[in-house]
């Protein structure tokens, strides 16, 4: 699968450090749209327990083998935890929900979490939504877009909010990586 030779071997080990250094050793980590598999295995063999889930069953199946351990296969709007996680790795996988069904979707994960528990979130920066070239349906933010949504539920608050320019395919993308914590109610 094209998408997996392109993504598994990516670095992603800042941002991967950043938010483990926000949960606690050997918490317990949702990987939200876990692709090839690559940051769960990471998780697991640093100790981690993980729950890995992708709405792709050809995905799931793949990464289900690589990491050695089933892998959920359900979409972002069925999500029906209640503070399970100490945090949810959605590292470019939201960018995959429509814009119309992102409120509902950080609800579920806003009950997904533990108090204090940490989502991470990373979308293309940008405005509006898209379908690229191999007809995968995008949508973009900027900080101010992400900002916004997350205030709008009472229970999350922003930890850091940031862009980056990284090479990927035949030239640079900007990201936006968003970190948002639960509060204590």
């Amino acid at each position: 699968m094209q998408y997996v030779a392109e993504t598994v071997d990516l670095d992603v080990s800042t941002i991967r450090n950043f938010f483990l250094n926000l949960i606690p050793r050997g918490g317990h980590i949702l990987d939200l749209g876990c692709g090839s598999g690559r940051d769960s295995r990471f998780f697991l063999n640093h100790g981690y327990s993980v729950t890995a889930v992708d709405a792709s069953s050809a995905l799931a199946k793949l990464a289900s083998e690589f990491i050695g351990k089933a892998v959920e296969n359900r979409s972002f709007q069925e999500l029906d935890y209640s503070e399970t996680f100490d945090g949810i790795w959605a590292c470019a996988s939201l960018l995959h929900c429509p814009k119309s069904e992102m409120d509902s979707v950080m609800h579920k994960i806003t009950q997904a979490l533990k108090p204090n528990g940490i989502v991470y979130m990373s979308f293309k920066y940008g405005e509006g939504e898209r379908v690229d070239e191999r007809g995968r349906f995008f949508n973009d933010y900027t900080d101010a877009d992400m900002t916004q949504l997350i205030a709008e539920h009472a229970d999350l608050e922003v930890v850091e909010v940031f862009t980056e320019s990284k090479p990927l395919r035949s030239g640079f993308q900007t990201w936006l990586n968003v970190f948002a914590k639960k509060q204590i109610k």
